[in-house]
């Protein structure tokens, strides 16, 4: 983090060119010797080293003026220091041997390439259904919606429903659409101008979704316009996302509010079923009826109507604790926020399985991969490779 403002060394190798700094001191903390000889230990050391790294300049700033921070970060470094082989233990368990701050160069690659996929599904399946569900000759023809609810709000129409339809609400138009949607999916999929690519999934389907009035107030079609939207502010403005151009700096920002946005998805889901008022989510007998009443079950769905009341008891205790215990595992340390990733990965494949929810699972998917860092990408192409 510090790169070369900062030399580091065990005392055993440069111990002996400090003097002034007794042995006991160097076995108790880290020690700091500035260029001008000033001589700093322990946790005071560790901010004034960050000091020195663009992004730890705020917790030299802390230890320095923030009341109470410094007696308490000394407090902490000293219990540390004194139990060094059990913190040691309780790192390698938490976050493996690689304890340095994740990146997630090549997750941003990777979960851009599948959120191409996800637009791609999305808008090829609108395309060939576009004319019978809102066409001039479909079920709910978007030419007669938009005149009806301009007549309704008045100028304020287009701000409360945004869409390039109030243009051109002609058939011809709506195909326009999303083969431009379709274009952008595609770039977005193969890595090129991956922001302005975002940009026309997102408006195309936006004004898709308008326009396609009830056929598009799923939950899966607000998912993929909220994680489009702020993928805008995660996505690279480079030309293409690989070699170079695509090593910009990812936005901490932009990832948060996409992580934040699958805690609420998971977490939220699980609320909502013991909030609802159904006591079969609190008896565990809610798949009792779920899968005889889901949309368009699989074979494997029917399969699964057909088990044990024992295992669909225990199928949806597991559902309450990976949607309602497993999101908090997002926001902690790089091996319990894997098994986070697994457990909610598992879940939509399993969900896949056994029925049809459009792309809601492949989306949700594409979120989950944030949460493996590039450390662990490469460690898994590493054995992928040997194999």
């Amino acid at each position: 983090m510090t790169g070369d403002a900062v030399d580091y060394a065990t005392s055993r190798e440069q111990g002996a060119n400090f003097p002034e700094i007794p042995p006991e001191e160097f076995a108790n903390a880290v020690q700091l010797v500035e260029t001008d000889g000033r001589v700093y230990g322990a946790a005071e050391a560790v901010f004034r080293s960050l000091g020195y790294a663009r992004g730890g300049r705020w917790l030299r700033w802390c230890y320095e003026r923030v009341p109470g921070f410094a007696a308490v970060t000394e407090t902490g470094y000293r219990a540390v220091a004194k139990n060094r082989m059990l913190a040691s233990a309780g790192t390698r368990l938490l976050w493996g041997h690689d304890v340095r701050l994740p990146t997630y160069s090549l997750t941003r690659r990777i979960f851009l390439h599948a959120l191409g996929l996800v637009f791609l599904c999305a808008f090829l399946s609108v395309w060939v259904q576009v004319d019978g569900l809102f066409g001039s000759r479909g079920i709910l023809p978007v030419s007669e919606f938009l005149p009806a609810v301009a007549a309704h709000l008045g100028d304020g129409a287009a701000y409360e429903l945004p869409t390039l339809f109030w243009w051109n609400s002609s058939d011809a138009f709506l195909h326009v659409v999303c083969g431009a949607g379709t274009l952008a999916s595609l770039l977005l999929l193969a890595g090129l101008l991956p922001l302005p690519a975002i940009a026309v999934a997102f408006v195309s389907y936006l004004s898709l979704t308008i326009a396609g009035q009830t056929f598009f107030s799923f939950q899966w079609d607000i998912l993929l316009l909220e994680t489009a939207f702020l993928a805008l502010f995660f996505a690279p403005a480079r030309w293409w996302l690989w070699g170079r151009s695509g090593a910009a700096r990812v936005s901490r920002v932009g990832l948060f509010l996409l992580k934040l946005l699958l805690f609420k998805l998971m977490f939220m889901s699980g609320v909502v079923k013991l909030t609802s008022g159904d006591d079969s989510w609190w008896e565990l007998t809610a798949l009792n009826y779920h899968y005889e009443t889901q949309p368009l079950p699989t074979v494997l769905g029917w399969w699964a109507h057909q088990a044990p009341e024992w295992f669909g008891k225990f199928s949806t205790a597991v559902l309450h604790f990976v949607e309602i215990v497993v999101p908090f595992f997002i926001w902690m340390p790089r091996r319990v926020r894997l098994l986070g990733a697994g457990l909610l990965i598992g879940l939509q494949v399993l969900i896949a399985l056994t029925g049809n929810y459009a792309f809601f699972n492949l989306l949700t998917i594409a979120l989950c991969l944030l949460l493996i860092d590039d450390a662990t990408w490469r460690k898994l192409t590493r054995r992928r490779t040997r194999v």
